[in-house]
């Protein structure tokens, strides 16, 4: 009886260490809000944009980049569709103040993200 209640207490331990590693990664960084000072965005493995949301000024070029092992898209807002094969980037200028959302059209229900233009 003891040596059940051991093991018991050790599955149940280590559910709760399962269900909390989970619990972690689904709300990490990938799906943050927060923006992020940079002009470099990396379309990390696991079908994501990392980082997500970013700030910059007006004028800046923002390059995205594909580490994937998958070819990825970048469309801002609309404009046309930058296919982005392996290993390969693609830069945009964002001239005017605003938010601009963008979308990996082939996986959009995975990769998106925004662009704070100051």
């Amino acid at each position: 009886m003891r040596l059940r209640r051991s093991l018991l207490a050790t599955a149940l331990a280590l559910a709760a260490s399962v269900a909390l590693t989970v619990a972690a990664g689904c709300g990490g960084s990938e799906k943050s809000s927060e923006p992020v000072a940079t002009t470099q965005v990396t379309m990390a493995k696991s079908y994501r944009f990392d980082p997500r949301t970013i700030e910059v000024e007006a004028g800046a070029t923002v390059t995205w980049t594909n580490e994937d092992n998958f070819t990825h898209t970048v469309r801002v807002d609309g404009q046309e569709d930058h296919e982005v094969g392996r290993g390969e980037s693609v830069s945009l200028t964002f001239e005017r103040p605003g938010t601009y959302h963008y979308v990996c059209t082939l996986h959009r229900q995975d990769m998106e993200g925004e662009v704070i233009v100051k």
